[in-house]
């Protein structure tokens, strides 16, 4: 509230200031009314930027359960005869209206029916009428993964939970990049980190296809993590970096310094591990059992456990933090300098233009 005070205070006062500099074209109604203007402009930009800083994207995961080829109505139009010409009662400030004509009778969509939410196959010509080859290779029960929008409170204020004011990360190995969807609905998720994994690909495939399951059933996003250092610190380095994750994710560490052999496991849910600490300890020390990297016993064990015990957690867990979110410094600047704008703009405005309501 007191960034909101210090952007308002200068934009408040130039109308103060401009009526006594132009004391016969200002009225105090202009006045009034630009204070007003000013000051509810920069309560909408001050709160919606504050809470810009909460949108977040997780992944979901489902199957494909059908695809089509669908008529749509042609949405290539142009302007076209019979056309009309309006003018004022003088002639001047004249107008053309035309019809509206289409290039085509109908459009075609190549649309792709999942059990998350459906999505389309870019048309490879302006119609829709030839198959897309990406459309063709779209087949019923393949794996998806979507990305959906949500509201992260812990990514507004990272300091909440993630105080690291004194750690030092550096000699521990990089962080991967979270991964994304690629090529419409896939994702890969298995992500080595100074490790070779020879099958790496079809660790990737494997876990897409349990993620069938644990996506509709338990709303989870399960990422593995294969890093070559014996140092389990490099848990916390990711979880500094990625914030914890996304509200769905499980993200399962596997310390590999002497492939296929594992030192360490961890596993990292949302939040701080709140309301998983069991299932974070069983996982963990199931996978820490079986000891080396079989993906035919990790994945499973990881399904099984996921199945039952984990507990996606719920934002509404977390809604505490929205009073301490406040938006950067340079956003801050940039309001400022659109509320003086404003400010000015609406002083010269009423220069000019008498503006009476009384």
């Amino acid at each position: 509230m007191g960034y909101a005070i210090l952007i308002l205070f200068l934009p408040l006062v130039w109308p103060l200031i401009a009526k006594n500099i132009w004391k016969t074209t200002i009225n105090w109604q202009e006045m009034g009314l630009n204070m007003l203007i000013v000051l509810a402009v920069g309560g909408v930009l001050f709160i919606g930027a504050g809470f810009s800083q909460t949108y977040d994207v997780e992944t979901w995961n489902g199957e494909v359960t059908g695809k089509e080829k669908n008529w749509v109505s042609c949405e290539h139009d142009y302007e076209c005869p019979p056309c009309t010409k309006s003018c004022d009662s003088e002639g001047n400030n004249c107008t053309k209206t035309c019809s509206t004509c289409y290039r085509h009778f109908n459009d075609w969509d190549w649309d792709v029916y999942t059990n998350i939410e459906n999505f389309k196959i870019e048309r490879i010509d302006s119609q829709g009428s030839d198959m897309p080859p990406r459309w063709k290779k779209v087949q019923k029960g393949q794996p998806v993964a979507l990305e959906k929008g949500y509201t992260n409170y812990v990514q507004a204020v990272p300091e909440s939970l993630f105080n690291q004011e004194g750690v030092d990360y550096g000699a521990l190995p990089p962080v991967p990049d979270y991964p994304k969807v690629y090529d419409y609905h896939k994702a890969n998720r298995v992500l080595p980190v100074g490790v070779n994994i020879p099958n790496l690909q079809a660790w990737n495939n494997d876990l897409s296809n349990v993620l069938k399951e644990l996506g509709p059933k338990k709303h989870a996003n399960v990422v593995v993590i294969v890093v070559n250092t014996p140092d389990e610190m490099y848990r916390y380095k990711v979880e500094a970096e990625w914030l914890g994750g996304n509200k769905n994710d499980v993200v399962v560490f596997l310390g590999v310094s002497d492939y296929p052999s594992i030192e360490w496991v961890d596993v990292m849910t949302f939040g701080l591990n709140i309301g998983n600490e069991r299932f974070h300890v069983t996982l963990r020390d199931a996978l820490y059992d079986i000891g080396t990297m079989d993906k035919e016993q990790i994945i499973p064990e990881i399904r099984k456990q996921v199945m039952a015990l984990y507990d996606r957690p719920q934002m509404k867990d977390f809604e505490y933090l929205k009073d301490a979110i406040t938006p950067p410094l340079w956003m801050l600047i940039l309001i400022f300098l659109f509320e003086m704008g404003l400010s000015v703009g609406l002083t010269v405005y009423f220069h000019r233009n008498e503006v009476r309501f009384f």
